[in-house]
């Protein structure tokens, strides 16, 4: 009969629990996650954030009036862009390219920036309704020329904020507004929720 020693049983867990850790590694390489983080593709026309929230204090609902009221905050409509541009930096070779476009009733095809998969059913009139500022999920747009994905927008993600792990204060003050310091769940995480 074979004996194993304890030094051999300690290097056979070892190596086991290298190998398992090495597969569990080379699986989240081959399965990325779903999260666009960092993305922040080159549009059609440069527009900045920057100078339009950050510099002249545009407020986001002005150009993405659907928040408030659907599932989606939507791209601003080239009526929106010309409120302002039918008389602002009209030499401007980019506000030229948008009022021809405007002209000729071509749209400007813009970058999707925040996607989320079809299967995922999130409404931004619930969480503008809640006060949850623009900026927890999209990022300081106010500082960005080109707008990127600062947050994974991931399940997890969603999640740890619904439960009250990073949900911003104010929201947490709203919706506990007894308790001094408040911990607790914010919003609902059972699964149809978010998945119609």
């Amino acid at each position: 009969m074979v004996r194993i020693t304890g030094t051999q049983k300690k290097l056979g867990v070892s190596l086991s629990l290298l190998v398992v850790g090495a597969l569990i590694y080379g699986a989240s390489q081959y399965y990325p996650t779903a999260s666009n983080q960092g993305y922040a593709p080159e549009q059609p026309i440069p527009f900045s954030h920057r100078k339009h929230a950050g510099e002249n204090k545009i407020q986001c609902l002005y150009c993405h009036s659907g928040a408030e009221k659907s599932r989606h905050a939507s791209i601003p409509s080239m009526n929106v862009c010309m409120n302002c541009h039918s008389v602002v930096k009209v030499d401007s070779p980019h506000i030229q390219k948008l009022r021809k476009a405007y002209a000729e009733g071509k749209p400007i095809e813009w970058i999707r920036v925040h996607e989320l998969p079809d299967y995922v059913y999130f409404p931004h009139k619930r969480h503008v309704a809640k006060g949850i500022a623009c900026e927890t999920c999209h990022g300081n747009v106010k500082e960005m020329d080109r707008i990127e994905q600062k947050s994974a927008l991931t399940m997890g993600w969603c999640m740890e904020c619904h439960r009250g792990q990073t949900t911003p204060r104010q929201v947490m003050a709203k919706m506990y507004p007894h308790v001094k310091d408040p911990k607790g769940p914010v919003a609902a995480t059972n699964c149809s929720t978010c998945h119609n």
